[in-house]
């Protein structure tokens, strides 16, 4: 590497800043950059033999993106623990210590996806999670969770199974989320029926995630009777429609503001109305990045500056 390249202010923020940080190491850092283990160590070293000004402007690139990200101190953002978290968090140790099918049913933006996220964080090794691919078959259920499990690719479905069935046991949960994607049509249902084998072969546990609207598709829509032998295996956890009182003020502490007037108070409690968790999140985020741009501490104007912005909407 040339004179140059080795003092790119890329190369210095990921030596000296990055790689620094509390608790990183090369395998996160490889991951988080999106680059080899070989080529980060290369570029650390100095000693990167290949075309290191494409690195460098990759490496940019990322750095301006994790440099935007806000970030507070001990505390993981898109993973706040609510007590709507640890309600999910008891269903999918209830489903993996008692082998029970369990179904948690909420509206969307309530919090079910970053919940099951972090489960897995928690539990790395024995949970499997994976997301229902948009119009589920046989085959890309079982390749999506086959990858989630990490097995090695299969030529075919009946292979992958092969090798799920060989794979998993009792000490095992499955997470499926977005499950609704699967409930309106044929496909989708063999699909779930896949999961179901599964889970009776292996004496895994199984936790299903579906919005309140696919709930109402699992109980009445036209395969309710076929999905019926999933709900007799297990129980339904069917979570608040909105936040709680506590959950919303866990979220603002965690971004480390004070308690709000009345004012704004009503603001947030209309959001969290309207959809939940969403909007008051995100405005959270956007007023946290305008904070964090203008190098100082996030405020509550911040918030109104960002709810005011994100309020705008097409006539």
């Amino acid at each position: 590497m040339t004179e140059q390249q080795l003092n790119h202010p890329a190369r210095t923020w990921l030596r000296d800043v990055y790689m620094t940080q509390p608790g990183m190491t090369k395998t996160k850092a490889a991951e988080e950059l999106g680059i080899s283990h070989k080529v980060l160590n290369a570029l650390i070293e100095g000693n990167y033999t290949g075309n290191a000004d494409n690195q460098l402007a990759k490496l940019d690139e990322q750095k301006n993106r994790l440099s935007a990200l806000v970030r507070v101190e001990g505390v993981d953002l898109d993973h706040i623990p609510t007590a709507m978290a640890r309600r999910i968090w008891a269903a999918a140790d209830a489903a993996k210590s008692a082998h029970l099918c369990v179904t948690v049913c909420g509206k969307s933006q309530i919090g079910k996806t970053t919940a099951v996220e972090k489960y897995k964080l928690m539990y790395p090794e024995t949970t499997i999670f994976f997301r229902m691919p948009t119009r589920p078959t046989i085959t890309t259920l079982v390749r999506e969770l086959t990858e989630a499990t990490g097995l090695p690719k299969a030529r075919n479905a009946w292979e992958g199974m092969t090798r799920l069935r060989a794979h998993l046991s009792p000490r095992h949960l499955i997470v499926a989320d977005e499950v609704h994607l699967a409930l309106t049509r044929r496909q989708g249902v063999d699909a779930l029926d896949v999961l179901r084998e599964l889970f009776d072969r292996c004496k895994c546990g199984l936790l299903l995630i579906v919005t309140d609207i696919g709930a109402r598709e699992m109980t009445k829509g036209p395969f309710a009777e076929r999905l019926a032998q999933l709900e007799r295996r297990g129980e339904w956890e069917i979570l608040p429609e909105t936040p709680t009182n506590k959950d919303v003020r866990a979220v603002w502490e965690a971004y480390g503001l004070p308690e709000p007037d009345a004012e704004t108070q009503q603001q947030i409690g209309a959001m969290a109305r309207s959809s939940c968790f969403g909007q008051y999140v995100h405005r959270l985020k956007l007023a946290a990045s305008f904070a964090q741009q203008e190098g100082r501490t996030l405020t509550w104007p911040d918030f109104i500056r960002a709810a005011t912005r994100m309020a705008r909407r097409p006539a």
